[in-house]
């Protein structure tokens, strides 16, 4: 999939748009549930995925590559948490 992450007019990030049409997801949110298993075999996808990646990198790419994930998970977490104190009944 070589398409572009960001939108060239809006610089807007597309990857949520590019998330709904994998067959990964689509396959797995199909029936509105989440499996254990089915979440197991996404994690082993995104592993070897990203051993793949780690052996095609340059040292140079794989240190930014390094650094954008770790702060997308920073992200991903600190979104999570919003969440979790918005949704604390009183």
């Amino acid at each position: 999939m070589d398409r572009p992450w960001f939108d060239q007019e809006t610089d807007v990030l597309l990857i949520d748009e590019y998330i709904v049409e994998m067959d990964s997801y689509q396959r797995i949110v199909k029936d509105g549930k989440i499996t254990d298993t089915e979440l197991l075999e996404q994690t082993l996808r995104v592993l070897t995925l990203l051993r793949q990646l780690e052996e095609a990198l340059s040292p140079e790419a794989k240190a930014l590559a390094t650094e954008a994930f770790g702060e997308m998970a920073v992200l991903n977490a600190l979104q999570a948490l919003r969440m979790q104190a918005a949704s604390v009944l009183p």
